[in-house]
């Protein structure tokens, strides 16, 4: 899922990098599968319940050759696939002591499994390396490299798919892969096996290989893996975890924990990009939950925590994938700033009051705290202007996104929606119900191997409100889908939403003040910023 400069904060990227990443995006545009893995009309694919497949990997020392042995269990496919165009990296593949398998088109023939039951493939990694693209980089003795360039599988996925995979890697050589280890109680546990389940053949991930020590914790009950590949850096290991940790815990605050039990993290180095702390992230799902982040080499342990884009791409693994853009970037841009104020961490230290003559630490902590509140209301003020107008509707734009390059349109005007439905379910409900438990009740679904229409998941929005109603927890009148519509049929952002109604706030060009009246509206604006979690 992409995120990151596309999104145009109005705060991070000179117009030059947005540029760039506007074309990268748009040449790039990423391949998710909706449904799970089909095979063609007129295959004859057999497979089923029982179907067992067991993946080993190893790679030489040099990072150049992967061998992927493939053994199966069960009924006998008739093609192996692949996600991506990998065939041109195959450097070999043929059944085990047996035949060499006949490539037809993007897909390998499998006449037979020999005695073995098994398959071995060739990966060119050099190959792979050369030829580009958004997932794959060598950076000293590291390589990131996604799946779809060589992990091939079966082409008719069972949906309760038992796979699983081990690696076997030179002395000094780790990988990260989102993929949880098989627990030590279970079969199978003992000998390093990791778990494939049926996402890792429909979307891609993001993995890394080489001679680094993984960066490993766990925080708000999730366990991290973080990769971070060669290249020159003032960031520490302490210091990139201490950035992690404190992304990761912006998803705790609306979650409760940390919404995964496990996630890779990869970091790339990279100079000459400008002075953000880091440019870009993305999110994805295959297998597990996995992020890729480009770090800026001259960023220092003290300007990563707090900063946007690991916030952002980890709250996407908490929500559903959803097949419009509005609602999946649009919901994660608003908490981006919402939860980061919660937790204190916006501003590069302005956020801290001068010092006064109020001498008490109460007084201190109140202004500081107002002082977030007035910052990421100022964020999302400026966001919802400066992406609010349009020559069409925010429904245009959220379907034709990638084509015409409206991502701050679709981004900030989806982000105005959950802002206005934050908003309204409060006011509604008396402070007791919010976004956030839709968003929480939505989570259950972020596992799911599919794309939702955020139409469906309106419908359960409404369904979940009329339930509060039902249960006498709301004093007013709400309904999602109406409040969704109101903006997805205009032209630019309602009037009352870009100048933050019912907030207590006063908006001018430059700045955005706090006001103490009416006290209704004071109560709904801290609301919005009272943090739910103390977390560790």
């Amino acid at each position: 899922m992409w995120t990151s400069a596309q999104r145009f904060t109005c705060r991070a990227a000179s117009s030059w990098l947005l540029l760039l990443v506007v074309v990268f995006v748009c040449s790039c545009a990423p391949k998710l599968a909706s449904e799970p893995p089909q095979p063609a009309e007129d295959d004859t694919e057999r497979t089923g319940a029982a179907a067992r497949w067991s993946y080993e990997i190893r790679v030489d020392e040099a990072l150049e050759q992967l061998h992927l042995g493939l053994c199966i269990e069960g009924p006998r496919p008739t093609r192996l696939r692949s996600m991506g165009d990998a065939m041109s990296f195959v450097a070999s593949a043929r059944v085990r002591g047996g035949p060499v398998l006949a490539r037809d088109g993007q897909n390998l023939v499998v006449e037979t499994l020999g005695e073995h039951g098994c398959l071995d493939l060739e990966i060119d990694l050099e190959a792979a390396v050369r030829a580009g693209g958004r997932d794959t980089t060598r950076r000293g003795d590291s390589i990131m490299l996604a799946p779809d360039r060589w992990l091939w599988y079966p082409a008719v996925v069972p949906a309760n798919i038992n796979a699983r995979a081990r690696f076997e890697l030179p002395k000094g050589v780790a990988a990260t892969v989102p993929w949880p280890h098989i627990p030590a109680g279970e079969a199978d546990g003992a000998d390093g096996w990791r778990r494939l389940d049926h996402t890792t053949f429909g979307w891609n991930a993001w993995i890394a290989l080489g001679r680094y020590r993984p960066i490993e914790f766990t925080v708000a009950q999730c366990e991290f893996e973080v990769a971070v590949l060669d290249g020159q850096r003032a960031a520490s290991d302490a210091g990139i975890e201490a950035w992690l940790r404190t992304a990761a815990l912006s998803s705790a605050e609306l979650h409760g924990r940390f919404p995964r039990e496990r996630v890779s993290v990869v970091v790339v180095p990279t100079a000459g990009w400008g002075d953000a702390p880091v440019m870009f992230g993305m999110a994805r799902r295959g297998g597990g939950g996995s992020v890729m982040l480009i770090l800026n080499s001259d960023a220092t342990d003290a300007e990563l925590p707090g900063e946007w884009v690991a916030t952002h791409e980890l709250l996407h693994l908490g929500m559903p994938l959803v097949a419009d853009p509005w609602m999946s970037e649009g919901f994660v841009t608003y908490y981006t700033e919402i939860l980061r104020a919660r937790q204190g961490l916006l501003g590069d230290g302005e956020s801290s009051p001068p010092e006064d003559n109020a001498n008490t630490a109460d007084s201190r902590e109140d202004r500081a705290h107002d002082e977030q509140i007035r910052l990421a209301l100022a964020a999302l003020a400026r966001g919802f202007r400066r992406g609010g107008g349009g020559l069409r509707t925010l429904a245009h734009a959220s379907d034709n996104m990638r084509s015409s390059g409206g991502y701050r349109r679709v981004y900030w005007g989806g982000a105005a929606i959950a802002f206005d439905l934050d908003v309204s379910i409060r006011a509604a409900s008396g402070g007791r119900r919010s976004l956030d438990d839709l968003c929480v009740m939505l989570q259950k679904l972020a596992l799911e191997h599919r794309r939702w229409p955020a139409e469906e998941l309106l419908e359960m929005m409404d369904a979940e409100v009329a339930r509060w109603r039902a249960a006498g927890e709301l004093r007013g009148e709400i309904s999602p889908s109406k409040i969704v519509a109101r903006h997805l049929q205009a032209k630019s952002t309602p009037p009352d939403v870009e100048q933050l109604h019912r907030l207590a706030v006063e908006i001018d060009s430059s700045d955005i003040r706090l006001l103490a009246n009416p006290i209704d509206n004071v109560r709904l604006r801290e609301g919005l910023f009272a943090s739910k979690n103390q977390q560790p």
